[in-house]
């Protein structure tokens, strides 16, 4: 009787114990949801952020209000989320920026990713154009190299920043292939996109979005995109990759963003969401829409795979910064 009685009381333990989740699950949210973007206004975090947020707000009967938190690349909105209560109602939506390559360049970072920060979903991913002005002698990969090796360190490239994306994947490029170029850091995507089509620098990786526009245009010359896919919403563009210049193969840079919560947030809370956001990406109709937005969303498949990705990102960009003494000019 003894044991039958302690085994009763284990299992109501146990029982009880699953109860706050449970109910955790079924309530949440009982209120709205503050979305934290780490950028401004139509940035590309922030459309994402405004579309998800859409459907949420439909699918929970609750308003998800997008939050802009803008500064220090990113890292303002993500320290504001870590100190964040850990009960749902505040969450982020960044670029893998802020997560991996400030932490790496930027002593001042508060946060500590997988201390602070809990994985919910991943939404998006693509790759960069590798961009001159038309007027370059270069018109493909090949001769695009052969040129820039001919003369060590008479061409330069412009980035959107220290440490940023287009950064780091023109050092990458650079150390693969060999090349001296001088770089040529901006405050910003759109001057030194700006500067690229005057001739006045002589490459770039630009965002996929903008640059296809001005390709159209005439205004820009493509190379290829820097992921090892070609990417749904540009699909013309072939990889850096593939094109058959050995040193480049394995060559794979992409940026993407994704949806994160304070670290000790109820499990059954952040699963609730996971599968929201599983089933929003999964919808073909918003799929489409994400596309005609330039937007290339992860594969359902993908939605649970942040922190896989987060550690693959950091091994890769913390053997860049070292070899290449990359640092966050004060």
């Amino acid at each position: 009787m003894r044991f039958s009685s302690r085994f009763a009381a284990s299992l109501l333990c146990a029982a009880a114990c699953l109860v706050p989740l449970h109910a955790a699950a079924q309530s949440f949210p009982a209120k709205p949801v503050k979305i934290v973007v780490p950028f401004s206004p139509a940035s590309s975090s922030d459309n994402t952020a405004r579309s998800v947020t859409e459907r949420l707000t439909v699918r929970f009967k609750q308003p998800f209000i997008v939050d802009n938190r803008v500064g220090a690349g990113g890292t303002i909105g993500v320290a504001a989320v870590a100190r964040a209560p850990a009960d749902g109602y505040t969450l982020l939506l960044t670029t893998s920026s802020p997560l991996v390559i400030n932490p790496l360049i930027d002593k001042t970072v508060s946060y500590d990713v997988e201390k602070d920060l809990v994985p919910v979903a991943m939404l998006t991913s693509g790759g960069l154009l590798l961009v001159s002005n038309p007027s370059l002698p270069a018109k493909n990969l090949p001769e695009l190299i052969a040129l820039i090796r001919k003369s060590p360190g008479k061409y330069s490239y412009a980035s959107n920043g220290n440490g940023s994306y287009s950064h780091m994947a023109m050092e990458l490029f650079k150390q693969m292939a060999g090349l001296d170029m001088v770089h040529i850091p901006y405050k910003g995507p759109a001057q030194a996109e700006t500067d690229v089509m005057a001739g006045q620098v002589t490459l770039m990786f630009d965002a996929v979005a903008t640059g296809s526009e001005q390709i159209k245009a005439n205004r820009l010359r493509a190379y290829g995109i820097s992921a090892l896919k070609p990417d749904p919403i540009a699909p013309q563009f072939k990889p850096l990759a593939a094109q058959g210049v050995p040193e480049l193969k394995g060559f794979d840079v992409v940026g993407w963003s994704g949806v994160l919560a304070p670290k000790g947030t109820p499990a059954a809370v952040v699963d609730t969401l996971s599968a929201a956001l599983r089933e929003t990406v999964a919808d073909p109709q918003f799929r489409d829409t994400m596309v005609r937005r330039s937007a290339s969303l992860v594969a359902p498949e993908e939605v649970g795979g942040m922190a896989r990705q987060i550690r693959s990102d950091r091994a890769k960009w913390e053997a860049l910064v070292k070899s290449a003494q990359i640092r966050l000019e004060p």
